[in-house]
């Protein structure tokens, strides 16, 4: 049962990734994977909630948390981005230190991002096999995921809103949310997931779904965030060090204006002062 939802959700995310790359040849813009990422997670959850027939009222619940989460990110990413033309700079600085050709290095990129979908919908197995929800984690999932949904809404809103103000130009983003976070999008993103998982904690080997929202999160951490920030720092390097110094990376928490100080003062010492 495992191995062939595997298979499935790999199936779904390559044929859904390798048609964007033919819209990228279309196009040329590489952002257009983020579309992908929302077209392919939303396939997947439907798949696996369908597949067995007549869906059970549980099984409808959930394929309605999956196309509200779907339609609403694929609607920002494409009427904020791609509606535009917005082109992310930071895909195009992946490919500069590589000697494949342009065309081939994307759609290699596209492929590893169906790999990361693959395993980010590993939850829909386990969601698709409960058809009578848990009175306790299935409840506590869902209010889970009502958080994380109204999260995501709110921290894109205001992101979109400071971008939105010509005055706001070459500054960062410390409105609402995004001043206790720098990505509070992924924190309500992973803790929307992690309802998902909760969701199908009932259902045989539950407990492994638990593994999307912690693929998703190691993700972000290490692979999205770093990348998002490299950018930032080289757009505009005083404002957003001065950001990361004082503001926790994904879990919102409170400024750290001590360890601003701290750094404020190595940077102005003089080499001889920060000698041994």
């Amino acid at each position: 049962m495992i191995l062939q939802g595997l298979l499935l959700n790999l199936m779904i995310a390559m044929a859904t990734l390798t048609a964007l790359w033919l819209v990228y040849l279309w196009k040329r813009n590489v952002a257009i994977v983020d579309l992908g990422w929302a077209m392919g997670l939303t396939f997947m959850g439907l798949a696996h909630h369908l597949k067995g027939g007549s869906p059970a009222l549980h099984n409808l619940l959930v394929m309605c948390l999956v196309l509200l989460w779907g339609l609403r990110l694929g609607g920002y990413l494409f009427w904020t981005r791609l509606r535009v033309g917005k082109k992310d700079t930071r895909y195009e600085s992946l490919h500069r230190p590589s000697h494949l050709p342009e065309t081939w290095f994307v759609l290699g990129h596209y492929l590893i991002q169906a790999l990361f979908q693959t395993a980010v919908g590993f939850v829909f197995i386990f969601t698709a096999q409960v058809t009578i929800p848990a009175p306790g984690w299935g409840i506590l999932g869902l209010v889970i995921w009502g958080v994380g949904y109204t999260g995501t809404i709110t921290a894109d809103a205001q992101l979109n809103r400071f971008r939105s103000q010509a005055h706001n130009r070459g500054k960062v983003c410390m409105a609402g949310l995004w001043q206790y976070s720098r990505h509070p999008n992924y924190f309500f993103e992973i803790l929307l997931w992690t309802g998902f998982a909760l969701i199908g904690l009932y259902a045989p080997w539950g407990w492994l779904g638990l593994l999307s929202p912690v693929t998703l999160m190691l993700t972000m951490r290490f692979i999205t965030g770093p990348i998002s920030e490299r950018q930032s720092l080289k757009s505009k390097p005083e404002a957003y060090q001065q950001y990361r110094d004082t503001t926790s990376m994904i879990l919102p928490w409170f400024k750290r204006y001590d360890k601003l100080n701290s750094n404020d003062m190595k940077r102005s010492r003089s080499p001889i002062e920060t000698e041994p």
